[in-house]
């Protein structure tokens, strides 16, 4: 009986010293990774920004095929909420909801778990080069609780990989998107540039002897002032209504010129685009259009202006089409 006491007390000692000791312990955990994606900043910002896109990344709505969820508030930003409610007593009834969204920088949102209290996430989005460093932690206050403090000395073990793992879902997610029948997307920052261009309508049979001639003129006027070009050719096609183009062929010089009536000097300013490089022959370019248009559409993506297209091959160097690149782009936001 001596013994089971004493047992007893040793027991109460160290159950007395734990609690004491977890009081003792960091009330406030942060967990946080970070992962560089081949992606554009506001590409990855629009992908978090919708809460609907979620199902295609997050971990924890993956862990359970059947949990149910229901989406209120807008479609994306602040207010945005979405619920869920599962079987699986590791998972229970919850909710996201964007408390705030700095577009493309930043976006916070809050995680509440019921009974088990709430968690603040934050992603941070920093861009390096055509590239994007993405942050995403979770912050959570443990209270007064000092078993809730014990807990928390494990945090980064037990959601750290959860983290890790929604971060390499969501570049995978952003890879799977840019590849649309077969051709390769890419969410492409456009530099600005200083253009001699000339603008003209065309027919289906007529635009390409059209551009021809119209490179030609400005070739003509870019050697007559002992100016190069800086760049590869480009034709923004503005319109196309009823069998014609509106189009403008241009090649990109360093410096603003004075310029002849019916040749204009642009400043292009830099812009976000899809772009796509296609390889083979004009006759076949369409399938690479509807690639791309595909690809605005299947992102919620808007299209913010006329498209264009750079010619990276010239069809008198290269007699073989199937070598022929252009470059698309279609300005998006």
């Amino acid at each position: 009986m001596k013994m089971f006491r004493r047992i007893l007390t040793i027991v109460l000692v160290v159950f007395i010293a734990l609690i004491s000791a977890g009081f003792l312990l960091p009330r406030k955990v942060h967990v946080e990774r970070r992962l560089l994606l081949n992606a554009s900043q506001k590409g990855i910002f629009e992908q978090v920004n919708s809460l609907k896109n979620w199902e295609k990344w997050s971990p924890w709505i993956q862990s359970d095929t059947g949990m149910q969820l229901s989406f209120s508030g807008p479609e994306s930003g602040p207010g945005a909420k979405l619920s869920w409610q599962s079987n699986n007593k590791n998972i229970g009834t919850g909710s996201v909801s964007i408390i705030s969204s700095i577009s493309p920088d930043s976006l916070e949102v809050i995680f509440d778990f019921a009974d088990k209290g709430k968690s603040t996430g934050k992603f941070f989005f920093i861009k390096e080069n055509q590239n994007t460093n993405v942050t995403l932690s979770i912050d959570s206050d443990l209270g007064m609780n000092p078993l809730s403090r014990w807990f928390g000395m494990f945090s980064d073990h037990m959601i750290g990989p959860d983290l890790e793992k929604g971060l390499l879902n969501l570049d995978q997610l952003l890879q799977d998107n840019r590849a649309v029948y077969g051709y390769e997307i890419i969410d492409f920052e456009a530099p600005a540039q200083i253009l001699i261009t000339v603008r003209d309508t065309a027919t289906s049979q007529t635009v390409v002897p059209k551009l021809t001639l119209m490179y030609q003129n400005i070739s003509l006027f870019l050697k007559s002032h002992n100016l190069s070009p800086t760049g590869n050719p480009i034709a923004v096609f503005h319109d196309y209504r009823s069998g014609n183009y509106d189009i403008e062929a241009g090649m990109p010089v360093e410096i603003v010129v004075a310029v002849p009536s019916g040749l204009n000097c642009i400043e292009k300013s830099a812009h976000r685009t899809a772009m796509l490089k296609y390889f083979g022959s004009y006759g076949m370019i369409s399938n690479a259009y509807k690639a791309l248009q595909s690809y605005v559409n299947n992102n919620g993506l808007q299209i913010d202006g006329p498209g264009w297209e750079e010619y990276i091959t010239n069809p008198n160097m290269d007699i073989d089409s199937n070598n022929r690149q252009t470059n698309i782009y279609y300005p998006i936001r």
